[in-house]
């Protein structure tokens, strides 16, 4: 029996005055593998759903999976109250006001990113989903179930010496996310600039891991990976990056399965 259940509470708004794309609430969700995923009421709710059907595809059963580990994990997000938004790119682009606001209580604090419906599907939107739900799940939910070794403010925390590791060797360039620590940043908060670099690092780690570069459309020719995170297949990982790959066997594998391909593009065609 899936554990995808839907609740489509409201009809969309029309969208048509820009003016009112500032009031649109998350009125629809969805419930998958303990994710809250919340929704714009614009949002359609084919794509909606599918955002959740991609979430559960990481939840098969194979013979790495801990058991324990993968409970302990559902647990954290459903007691911590964690959710996903999600939103239409054409109204935030209309009207950046539109990804203001919080869902209702005790949704608040436990969230990332959004995820955002483009305007059609293909490696693009596969490339946004899968990132974003990344992102929640290292930076917000394995944060959460393991906060010591998944902490982005202490640099010896696992995470830590794992994106440290790339960076040194010349495969994670950290260079564009600079202005986020200068002192006119926008960010007053100096640990948002940890925060992105990690989150950032275990997206490409996993990815890789998972040899998805291709399918998610972040592949570069005549390389593996991109200009920003440079490998992208299991066995560069495991040659070059050792801290990156145990920490990747050691909590990532035994929680989640690799999504089967077939499924995702069919999600997202």
């Amino acid at each position: 029996m899936t554990r995808l259940l839907i609740f489509l509470l409201f009809f969309c708004l029309s969208c048509g005055d820009n003016s009112k794309l500032g009031s649109i609430e998350f009125n629809n969700y969805i419930d998958s593998y303990d994710l809250r995923i919340f929704a714009k009421e614009d949002v359609s709710s084919e794509f909606l759903k599918n955002v959740g059907k991609a979430y559960e595809a990481m939840f098969d059963n194979n013979s790495k999976i801990d058991l324990s580990m993968r409970t302990l994990y559902l647990s954290t997000s459903k007691n911590h109250h964690v959710y996903q938004r999600v939103g239409l790119e054409a109204s935030f682009e209309k009207n950046e006001s539109y990804a203001a606001g919080f869902p209702p209580d005790p949704y608040q604090n436990n969230v990332t990113d959004y995820i955002w419906e483009m305007e059609q599907g293909g490696k693009d939107q596969i490339g946004e989903v899968i990132e974003h739900l990344l992102h929640t799940i290292t930076t917000v939910i394995l944060h959460l179930t393991y906060p010591e070794l998944w902490d982005y403010n202490n640099p010896n925390s696992a995470l830590s010496l794992a994106m440290q590791e790339a960076v040194d060797k010349g495969i994670y360039d950290i260079s564009s996310y600079d202005d986020l620590k200068n002192d006119n940043s926008d960010f007053e908060d100096k640990d948002t600039y940890k925060k992105i670099l990690t989150q950032e690092y275990a997206y490409w780690l996993i990815l890789a891991e998972w040899n998805y570069y291709i399918i998610a459309g972040k592949k570069n020719e005549g390389i593996s990976g991109n200009e920003e995170f440079i490998i992208g297949t299991p066995s560069d990982i495991k040659s070059q990056l050792p801290l990156g790959h145990q920490l990747y066997i050691e909590y990532v594998e035994k929680i989640l399965s690799i999504p089967n391909e077939t499924t995702i593009n069919s999600l997202f065609p």
